[in-house]
């Protein structure tokens, strides 16, 4: 540190010196360091455009996506998004028209709920949700043999006897 105030001085003294022996050189030596930084401030200023330019355009960039995002391309099926789970889940299956199995209803549903793809499994959390809809009769599993997992039909699709009812067997093969 002290060294640094030493040059500076020194330095400081040397142009105090060379003044005096002509300031037509100290003039020009001004008007030369000034062209100099003149020119380095326009280029810093054009640097600083530019860096101006590219932050609107990320800016204006990130808004379209984000825009993009909150629009998600969804069906106009009347799916609503304030729905409960269950209700989104029994919607799936009756807009099908079908009976489906947990990883169809999955399929269906992930176009329309962003929410879905942050989950781990999907199959965990789905399944909660179909529990549910099974308990308040909204949905009946039907065991199909030899297909892993249950089909979830709507209750009008089912026989008094719980038998799926041929049109919708047809449908299933």
């Amino acid at each position: 540190m002290i060294r640094f105030g030493l040059k500076t001085v020194a330095n400081t003294l040397n142009d105090i010196t060379s003044m005096e022996k002509s300031d037509d050189i100290s003039a020009q030596r001004l008007a030369i360091r000034i062209k100099r930084l003149r020119s380095d401030l326009e280029f810093k200023q054009e640097q600083l455009n530019n860096a101006e330019a590219q932050l609107k355009e990320a800016i204006s960039e990130n808004k379209k996506l984000r825009r993009q995002l909150n629009q998600s391309k969804v069906p106009k099926d009347g799916y609503e998004y304030n729905r409960t789970w269950i209700s989104k889940i029994v919607f799936i299956v009756t807009n099908a028209d079908k009976p489906l199995r947990s990883v169809e209803i999955i399929a269906m549903l992930l176009p329309r709920e962003p929410v879905l793809n942050e989950k781990v499994s999907k199959e965990k959390f789905i399944s909660p949700f179909l529990n549910s809809a099974m308990q308040y009769e909204r949905l009946i599993p039907y065991k199909l043999k030899g297909v892993r997992g249950n089909y979830y039909c709507l209750p009008e699709w089912v026989d008094e006897k719980g038998e799926l009812l041929p049109e919708m067997r047809k449908k299933i093969y």
